[in-house]
């Protein structure tokens, strides 16, 4: 019996070659290029711009809005009473009770949120004269040059209840009030200011005395996420509500040195979501060519190369559109216009192409491999939970259609080569 004959057995080609005929019919490599050079290049461009918000861009933002904030704990010198302020002794505080309520004030440039954050200190401040006679003593209070502006417009300080004023330093980088205190007597210090920082603040105790009785209380508005910088102490006790955390250090003694601080809320770096969205599209891609050749064989009707290229074109320009957009307005609303935009012109363009595939399966075929996948970037908790829904769904679809009669027959109907006699691809496109 003939190959030729209708009942003849299928000898089926080699794999590999039958492989690259499918690829090479269904315009595989030239649609999947577009996508892998689309997504590329805008993933490169994220990343360039983010290593320069890391530089450039952030300089100019701590110019313009402030900078991570080191406040020093102020220090005490003093000399007997009479004497020339020469050779000044330290001497430690015996209260240091800190409070810093903070507001989140995010600044966005392009895709880059900085956490900026405007706040208030208010410290009090106590110390003991156990020497055996009236000493003068110098408070001094660092601050940053930078942002002694700030400190000064709204600055309040007070010694035993009493407002007083301090005298910027010769070095114009630290406030200073100078006072006597009795024998046997205790003073009692409150500074209080406004300023605004960014991304962190630190409290540094005075690294040359002990602290006694220190106590830090940080309660941040806007932003739950927080972490600790490098060489601090973590908080005693840390409360988190909604848009909301509150931490709390409290010691009846320590050493010298060391600093309490932490990392105030961020928002979601959304530079680096559409860099992984872009990296990864050429995966779920690779999913729509694949329904793409499947409704093809259905209706029996290919498409020409450049049908495959533009539609690879609107699936590479979503990521380029999402990049550009969120650069200027909110990033989730920039996420729904760019997938509804560009999801209705892949849909009406294939159902065009289609005329007969129900417009729900167009719809699905966007959602399953453009929207879910790129979901599942923004929900980085449930990325692998989302992947491991769709495959599964994937894997239940394709066993339930193995079991209609209609799917049998078609692939009954295949030639040896794979794929059944296509119309021309001249054919006028209703």
């Amino acid at each position: 019996m003939s190959p030729d004959t209708p009942n003849a057995p299928r000898v089926p080609g080699p794999p590999l070659k039958w492989a690259f005929s499918w690829v090479t019919r269904h315009h595989v490599f030239g649609s999947l290029f577009i996508v892998v050079f689309a997504t590329a290049v805008i993933a490169s461009q994220v990343v360039d711009r983010t290593e320069f918000a890391s530089s450039e861009l952030a300089q100019d933002v701590e110019e313009r809005w402030g900078a991570p904030v080191v406040q020093p704990a102020p220090s005490l010198r003093y000399v007997q009473s009479g004497t020339i302020f020469t050779e000044l002794k330290p001497l430690p505080f015996d209260k240091q009770h800190v409070q810093v309520q903070a507001r989140m004030n995010y600044r966005k440039r392009g895709l880059r949120y900085f956490s900026g954050f405007d706040f208030t200190l208010s410290a009090d401040y106590a110390v003991v004269n156990r020497e055996g006679h009236d000493i003068d003593v110098a408070f001094i209070f660092p601050i940053e040059v930078d942002k002694s502006q700030v400190l000064l417009s709204e600055l309040q300080f007070l010694v035993n209840g009493a407002e007083s004023s301090l005298d910027l330093g010769e070095s114009g980088n630290r406030l200073v009030w100078t006072g006597r205190i009795p024998q046997g007597a205790t003073s009692n210090f409150s500074i209080r200011y406004r300023a605004r920082g960014l991304d962190s603040f630190v409290y540094k105790l005075d690294p040359s005395l002990p602290a006694r009785d220190v106590r830090l209380h940080l309660a941040v508005e806007g932003g739950e996420n927080f972490d600790y910088p490098a060489q601090v102490l973590v908080a005693n006790t840390v409360e988190t509500g909604r848009d909301a955390v509150s931490l709390d250090w409290a010691f009846q003694s320590l050493e010298s040195g060391v600093s309490l601080g932490v990392i105030l809320p961020s928002v979601e770096a959304y530079d680096e979501l559409v860099a992984t969205m872009a990296r990864r599209a050429w995966v779920p891609f690779l999913g729509l060519v694949a329904l793409l050749a499947a409704f093809s064989i259905r209706h029996k009707r290919p498409l020409a190369f450049y049908e495959a290229y533009l539609l690879a074109a609107a699936y590479g320009f979503f990521f380029v559109l999402l990049a550009y957009l969120a650069a200027f307005m909110n990033f989730y609303v920039a996420y729904g216009l760019a997938a509804l935009g560009m999801g209705a012109a892949v849909v009406a363009f294939a159902k065009r192409l289609y005329p007969e595939e129900p417009t729900s399966r167009l719809v699905g075929a966007w959602v399953a491999t453009l929207i879910v996948p790129t979901t599942a970037v923004i929900l980085q908790g449930y990325t692998g939970l989302i992947y491991t829904l769709e495959i599964l769904a994937a894997l239940l679809g394709l066993m339930a259609l193995s079991t209609r009669a209609s799917v049998r027959a078609l692939l009954s109907d295949l030639p040896p080569g794979g794929d059944p006699p296509l119309a021309p691809v001249t054919q006028e496109v209703r």
